[in-house]
C-alpha cells in the first residue's frame, strides 16, 4: 500500500465480467483490492490472477480464515501461488495459525480480523482487544476494526498507536459516511457496495471511488496521517 491513507476496495461482485471491469476502472483511486469468500468460492483461486492482470494494486484474499495451522499453511501457499499479496485471518484462530500465515506469506500483507460490523456478531470488545494485542505481538501488517463502531476504532488506535495499520470495514453501504473511520484513527477504509452497487448515487464505479478517495484525503489532511511508515 503506497499511500498513508485510502481505500481498500471490496470486490464482492458475483458477475466475473463486471468484477474485472470494475476493478480495472476503480484501480486509480484505491490502494488495494480485497476479494472475499463469495468471489473465491464462485471462481476459485485463479480469480486472484485475473484481478492482478487488471490492476497493479495489491490483492488481498479476505478468507476470514479460521482453521488449524496446517490448513492455514495450505491457504497461504495458494495465495502465493496465484500471485496474491495478502490474507485476512480471524483473530480467534489464535497465534499458531496466524504465525503460519506470516511465515508463508513472508513480507506480504497479513490482516487480523477482530470484530464484526453487525450488532449480533459474537465477539466482545474484550475478545477483540485480545486479537489486537495478538496481532501486535506477531507484528502483523494490520488489524481490521469495524467502521460501524467508531468507539472501537478509537480504542484500537490507542492500543496500537503507530505500530500497526488499522483497516476499517462497513463504511458506506452499512451507514458510516466515507472518511468517518479515518477521522477516528483508521488508516484505510474498506469500501465496496458504495462504489459498485447500481443504487450508488454515482453513475459509474470510478466516479464513486474518485469521490470517496477525495473525501478520505480531505479528512486525513485535517486529522493528520496515522499510518506508520512503510
Amino acid at each position: 500500500m503506497e499511500n498513508a491513507t485510502g481505500i481498500v476496495f471490496a470486490a464482492d461482485i458475483v458477475d466475473k465480467r463486471k468484477l474485472l471491469k470494475t476493478v480495472e476502472e476503480v484501480s486509480p483511486y484505491v490502494e488495494a483490492i480485497k476479494i472475499g469468500n463469495v468471489g473465491l468460492l464462485e471462481y476459485g483461486w485463479p480469480i486472484i490472477q485475473m484481478i492482478k492482470q487488471c490492476t497493479e494494486r495489491p490483492v488481498i484474499a479476505d478468507l476470514k480464515f479460521m482453521d488449524i495451522p496446517d490448513m492455514a499453511k495450505i491457504a497461504s501457499e495458494k495465495i502465493v501461488q496465484y500471485g496474491g499479496d495478502g490474507i485476512m485471518v480471524c483473530g480467534p484462530v489464535g497465534g499458531d495459525a496466524i504465525a503460519v500465515c506470516k511465515t508463508v506469506l513472508s513480507d506480504k500483507i497479513v490482516i487480523v480480523f477482530t470484530q464484526f460490523t453487525h450488532t449480533t456478531g459474537l465477539i466482545t470488545d474484550e475478545m477483540a482487544n485480545e486479537y489486537i494485542d495478538l496481532a501486535l505481538a506477531l507484528k502483523c501488517t494490520a488489524v481490521q476494526v469495524p467502521g460501524t463502531l467508531p468507539n472501537r476504532v478509537r480504542a484500537a488506535r490507542e492500543r496500537v498507536r503507530d505500530q500497526m495499520l488499522i483497516i476499517s470495514c462497513g463504511v458506506g453501504a452499512q451507514g458510516p459516511v466515507i472518511g468517518s473511520a479515518v477521522a477516528e484513527g483508521a488508516d484505510y477504509e474498506i469500501i465496496g457496495r458504495y462504489i459498485y452497487d447500481p443504487k450508488s448515487p454515482f453513475e459509474k464505479p470510478a466516479a464513486a471511488a474518485k469521490s470517496a478517495q477525495a473525501q478520505i484525503n480531505e479528512i486525513a489532511s485535517k486529522h493528520g496521517s496515522r499510518a506508520r511508515s512503510e
